[in-house]
């Protein structure tokens, strides 16, 4: 057998391919593709639905962690989002409904999102509501702790059942459920049994304030001395006034302001005033200005002594009443009746011409009625109803019951105590403060502007107005310092992370920090710096000092050897001839010269390459030289002056 036969004899041999085998591979094939297709598709169902379960598992869960778990923490105590979002809520109204009428000029939008308006350069309005929200917070927990405390004790069900009724009212006149209102007046997750607890916590807080209110009463001899220190806040004056405006012109005069104009401007502004239909105002100029208020002083001055009879009476006028530029004047204490005067009011352009008539402390009292609220035109039957009964007090009182709606006024009876006359609409007050007033009047008012009309009944006279104004004033103050020391160690955890305004804050403070931290290390520089001078400047001193000495050597043995060259100078010319002289001369001056020019620049050179002291000793030798080189010359000078004189 040969080698490749024997070869072919270990292997087994191949089978041929038909189509019907390779059809069947194919078919295997499709098989296996759509097998592990179909595996893969099963095993990405059960991922799917398994999500799905867990996702609408964590509906309740997410739910229950946004009711009862913590949103953030107030004086260690765990606040939900339901309960941050009620108090968030709950300041935003208050707010936007105290300042209601200056929220264009703020720049406030009610109906738009506040996070996205700016409240500050860092701060957006729903930061500042967080904020507040989280002061309300910590101010309601210090004052439940201290009632709790002392066991204080409130029952909140009347109060609690004439909000729920309020509640319903309120949504019925907004087309909605009670439900749906209170979703849409403090979040989403806002339901009547989970704002429960914080509306009778609400509740209960209002009667535990009231309660320390009437602990903070002050006596009437704290009263009378406030009044001593702040009488200018509570005195009111009589004056008479006329006021003198200065007559500004409303087309340029020779006082005007040069104008020049190009030939397109003019045509412009013709165009302008054609389109707009109204000329613009003319602006008079300063000078225009200036000699129009200087006609009015002069007027004004002529009008001092005829105000009274010319002028208008003001009478009863508070401080805070009063027109500002003549408010210091007006309660100078030491000003009297007949004192007249005149104040410029630059801005508007006037003066003032006033005389002082009087000061006093108005004692005006307050009143107690009792009032029936309608916003139904049923008034005059309402007191008609009553005039046909029994007609006292009490039926009234009853009435009031029967008729007022606990939305718009709560007390017992109608009872309204000690209204003053800038806590009612002035219709009202004026029919009070009539002259003729007497207990038991009755009257029907519906004042201008009013929605509701008022049935009132007159019960009398109570404490002055201005007693009761410092009362509250001192009480307020003294339930400020109180909350105030109360609230001193409240405080705010945020570990979440949901109040930007401390993350703002945070970082404005270690910018701060880091800016004083920079300051102090400049300081420190300058500080480093100048003592660094100061030691330059002191080894400077006592180089100069020590250069100055060297200079005064050198001077001392300069004089030396100068009178020693006068002297051999003086002896040489006594014995030598003529001759001699001269030759000494000439020889002793050129060489003088030399030398000294040498040792001069020898001791520059020195005192340049070694310092002051060097440089002393190079001077000394110069000094010598020169002094010598002197006296050369001297010996020289008679040569000079004979040939001069030949």
């Amino acid at each position: 057998m040969s080698k490749k036969e024997t070869q072919n004899a270990d292997q087994a041999p191949e089978k041929v391919m038909t189509k019907y085998d390779l059809k069947m591979q194919r078919r295997k094939e499709e098989k296996e593709r759509a097998e592990k297709s179909r595996r893969r598709d099963n095993i990405l169902g059960i991922v799917i639905v398994a999500a799905l379960v867990c996702l609408v598992a964590s509906f309740p869960i997410r739910n229950y962690l946004t009711v009862h778990g913590s949103y953030v923490k107030v004086n260690g105590e765990d606040v939900s989002k339901v309960e941050f979002d009620y108090n968030y809520n709950v300041a935003v109204s208050n707010y936007l409904s105290q300042y209601a009428y200056y929220l264009y000029m703020m720049g406030i939008d009610p109906t738009s999102d506040f996070t996205s308006q700016m409240y500050s350069d860092t701060l957006t309005w729903g930061d500042y509501f967080q904020q507040m929200a989280v002061e309300n917070m910590i101010r309601n927990k210090s004052l439940l702790a201290a009632a709790k405390a002392e066991g204080f004790a409130y029952d909140t069900a009347e109060d609690y059942a004439m909000y729920r009724e309020s509640l319903e009212k309120a949504a019925s006149e907004n087309n909605t459920t009670a439900k749906s209102y209170l979703k849409e007046l403090y979040g989403p997750y806002a339901t009547e049994s989970r704002l429960k607890p914080y509306v009778e916590e609400a509740l209960y807080l209002a009667g535990y304030y009231d309660e320390l209110s009437e602990r903070q009463t002050p006596s009437m001899e704290d009263i009378q001395a406030y009044y001593e220190e702040n009488k200018a806040s509570y005195d009111s004056v009589d004056y008479y006034l006329m006021t003198v405006d200065a007559e500004l012109p409303t087309e340029p005069t020779e006082l005007a302001d040069p104008v020049e104009e190009t030939e397109g401007e003019e045509e412009a502004g013709a165009e302008d005033g054609a389109e707009g239909g109204e000329e613009q105002a003319y602006q008079p100029s300063e000078a225009e200005i200036e000699a129009a208020m200087a006609e009015a002083k002069e007027k004004a001055d002529g009008a001092v002594d005829t105000v009274k009879a010319d002028g208008e009476m003001q009478e009863n006028v508070k401080k805070s009443a009063a027109t500002y530029l003549l408010q210091d004047w007006l309660f100078d204490e030491e000003r009297k009746a007949g004192d007249s005067t005149v104040i410029e009011d630059s801005t508007g352009h006037r003066y003032y011409v006033v005389e002082f008539a009087d000061r006093y402390l108005d004692e005006v009292l307050s009143s107690d009625i009792r009032v029936v609220v309608t916003d139904e035109e049923n008034g005059q039957a309402i007191l008609d109803e009553w005039s046909a009964g029994a007609a006292t007090e009490e039926s009234f009182a009853e009435l009031c019951d029967k008729y007022n709606d606990p939305a718009v006024t709560v007390t017992e009876g109608g009872l309204l105590e000690a209204v003053t006359s800038s806590s009612v609409p002035a219709d009202i007050n004026a029919w009070i403060r009539d002259e003729a007033r007497a207990v038991g009047d009755t009257a029907v008012i519906s004042p201008e502007g009013e929605e509701n009309t008022f049935v009132v009944y007159y019960s009398g006279t109570n404490e002055a107005e201005w007693i009761l104004s410092i009362r509250q004033t001192l009480i307020g103050q003294r339930m400020n310092e109180y909350v105030e020391e109360l609230t001193a160690d409240g405080k705010v955890e945020d570990p979440k992370g949901n109040l930007r305004y401390l993350k703002v804050q945070a970082e404005a403070e270690a910018a701060a920090q880091e800016s004083s931290a920079a300051a102090e290390g400049e300081g420190s520089s300058e500080d480093a710096g100048s003592e660094e001078g100061s030691e330059a400047s002191g080894d400077a001193g006592e180089s100069s000092e020590a250069a100055g000495a060297s200079e005064e050597t050198g001077s001392q043995e300069g004089s030396e050897a100068s009178d020693g060259a006068e002297g051999s100078s003086e002896d040489a010319g006594s014995e030598e001839s003529s001759e001699a002289s001269d030759g000494a001369g000439e020889s002793s001056e050129d060489t003088g010269a030399e030398e000294g020019s040498e040792a001069s620049d020898g001791a520059e050179d020195s005192s340049e390459d070694t310092g002051s002291e060097e440089g002393s000793e190079a001077s000394g030798d110069a000094g010598e030289s020169s002094e010598d080189a002197g006296a050369s010359e001297e010996a020289e000078s008679p040569e000079d002056s004979g040939e001069a004189g030949e």
